[in-house]
C-alpha cells in the first residue's frame, strides 16, 4: 500500500520522522496493531501448549515413552506387550496431544476421505453422518461414543439425528475441553451431550447393562491392544438387536509382516499415535502378506470373541475413491483447501514444528512441546506413506450387531474373562 501511494520506498529518514531520529506515526501504528495482533495470537487461539494439562508436557511424555519402550525410534522395535490393554498410554498420549490435534484437525481426532470440491472440515463431516446412518440411528436414540475425544462428531452426530448421545473419554483434559465447546452450542446440542471419564475396557456403571440403542468407535478402538474387551463392552451396554460399528485404524490385507519397511511403518503409527497392535480386518492374504508369524488375530475374530455378529466390513476409504472422492491420506500430504495445507499437511506438520521450536524457545510453549511435536510426525508421515502403498487405512468400517438372544448375565461372565488379564487404569 505504501508503495501504491508513493513515488518511491521511503527513505530511512522518512519512515523515522524526517531525520528526527523518532518513528513516524505510521511506524508507531504498525508496531502497536503487530503487538495487539501477537497478544490477542497468543491468549486466544488454541495453538499447541496453550491448555494446561495436569503436568509437564516432557514429564508426561517421558512417562508414555516409556511405555513404548525401544519403540519411540525410526527403525526401532515394534511396542510390546501391555498389561492395560494401553489404556493407560492412551490417557498419558491424549493429555499431551489434544492440544495439538485441535490446532491441526479442528473438533474431530480423526482422518477421511477428502471431496476435491469441498473443504476439509465439510469432508470430515460428510463422512462422519455417512458412518452413523448405517447404524438405524434416529431421534431420542440413546448412543454411546466411546473414545469420543472432544466430542466433535458426536456433538454432529446429535445435530443430524437429534439422538441422546454419552460420550466417553479415558482423558479429563478431553472432557474438561469437551464441555467447554458444548456450553457455548444451542440448548439443542447441550441437552443431549453427556461427557464421562472412563475406560471403554471397564465403563462405569452409569452405563448399565442393555440401555443404549447403539454404540460406535470413531477411530478409538486401535488404541487398545486387545479390542475384544472394548467391542465386549459396547455389547453389555447395547440392547439385544443393537448396533455396534467401528472406524478404525487398520492394516490391509496388502500389508507384509516380512517387509521391513512396512513393519517400520507399522510401528511408527503405533507409537506416533498412540496405538497398539495393529492388525488385519479378516484372513485374505495376497502373494507374501500372510498373518503374522506370531499368530495375530484378526479383527473381525475380536469382535466375535466380544459376542457380536459382524454384518459387514470394508474399507471405507476405498468406497469413496470408487464414488470420485480424494484419498484419506492427502491430508496428510498436500492438503485440500487452506487451513489444512496451513496445519495437517506435509508442509503443515513442518511448520508448525518450526514455529512450538521458536515458541519454546522464548519461553511461550511449555518444554517438551517441540518433542511432542516430534512424535506426532512419526504418525503422521508412516499413515501418509503406509495409505500411498496401499497397506493400510484409518478408514476401515464394521458394523455388528448385538444377538437378539443377548443374556446380560451370560455376557457379563464374557466380560469377567476378558478382563482377568487386565489392569484396569481407572481402578489402579
Amino acid at each position: 500500500l505504501l508503495q501504491d501511494t508513493c513515488t518511491g520506498p521511503p527513505s530511512a529518514a522518512g519512515a523515522m520522522g524526517k531525520g528526527s531520529g523518532r518513528p513516524s506515526t505510521f511506524t508507531v501504528l504498525l508496531g502497536i496493531a503487530l503487538a495487539v495482533a501477537a497478544a490477542h495470537y497468543v491468549t486466544n487461539v488454541a495453538f499447541p501448549g496453550k491448555e494446561r494439562k495436569d503436568a509437564a508436557s516432557a514429564d508426561i511424555l517421558a512417562r508414555y515413552d516409556r511405555m513404548y519402550g525401544n519403540a519411540t525410534e525410526w527403525r526401532g522395535a515394534l511396542p510390546t506387550h501391555d498389561a492395560a490393554n494401553n489404556a493407560k498410554a492412551a490417557e498419558r498420549y491424549f493429555t499431551l496431544i489434544t492440544d495439538f490435534f485441535e490446532y491441526g484437525w479442528g473438533d474431530a481426532f480423526h482422518m477421511a476421505p477428502l471431496r476435491p470440491d469441498w473443504g476439509f472440515k465439510r469432508s470430515m463431516a460428510y463422512w462422519e453422518t455417512w458412518f452413523v446412518s448405517q447404524m438405524n440411528i434416529t431421534k431420542d436414540s440413546r448412543v454411546a461414543d466411546l473414545g469420543c475425544g472432544i466430542g466433535g462428531p458426536m456433538r454432529r452426530v446429535i445435530e443430524f439425528t437429534g439422538a441422546n448421545m454419552t460420550g466417553v473419554t479415558i482423558c479429563e483434559h478431553q472432557q474438561k475441553r469437551a464441555r467447554q465447546i458444548t456450553a457455548e452450542l444451542p440448548a439443542f446440542i447441550q441437552e443431549r451431550a453427556e461427557y464421562v471419564v472412563g475406560d471403554y475396557n471397564d465403563l462405569p456403571e452409569s452405563m448399565a447393562p442393555s440401555s443404549y440403542d447403539a454404540a460406535y468407535f470413531m477411530e478409538s478402538l486401535s488404541h487398545a491392544e486387545d479390542r475384544a474387551s472394548p467391542l465386549a463392552q459396547a455389547v453389555k451396554i447395547v440392547k439385544p438387536g443393537g448396533i455396534v460399528a467401528g472406524w478404525q485404524w487398520m492394516l490391509k490385507p496388502a500389508f507384509d509382516y516380512s517387509n521391513p519397511r512396512h513393519l517400520e511403518l507399522k510401528r511408527g503409527m503405533e507409537y506416533g499415535g498412540g496405538l497398539r497392535n495393529l492388525n488385519k480386518p479378516y484372513g485374505e492374504t495376497i502373494g507374501s502378506a500372510t498373518p503374522h508369524p506370531a499368530g495375530t488375530e484378526f479383527r473381525a475374530e475380536e469382535y466375535e470373541r466380544a459376542g457380536l455378529e459382524v454384518l459387514a466390513s470394508f474399507d471405507m476409504g476405498t468406497e469413496a475413491i470408487d464414488r470420485g472422492h480424494l484419498g484419506w491420506w492427502v491430508s496428510l500430504t498436500t492438503g485440500v483447501d487452506i487451513p489444512s495445507r496451513l496445519t495437517s499437511s506435509h508442509w503443515g506438520r513442518k511448520l508448525t514444528m518450526a514455529t512450538v521450536k521458536l515458541l519454546e524457545s522464548v519461553g511461550l510453549a511449555e518444554p517438551g512441546t517441540y518433542r511432542t511435536a516430534l512424535m506426532l510426525e512419526h504418525c503422521g508421515y508412516s499413515a501418509a506413506v503406509a495409505g500411498e502403498l496401499g497397506i493400510f487405512t484409518p478408514a476401515w468400517v464394521t458394523i455388528a450387531r448385538v444377538p437378539a438372544n443377548k443374556d446380560d448375565a451370560e455376557h457379563a461372565k464374557r466380560i469377567q474373562a476378558l478382563q482377568a488379564g487386565i489392569d484396569l487404569a481407572l481402578r489402579s
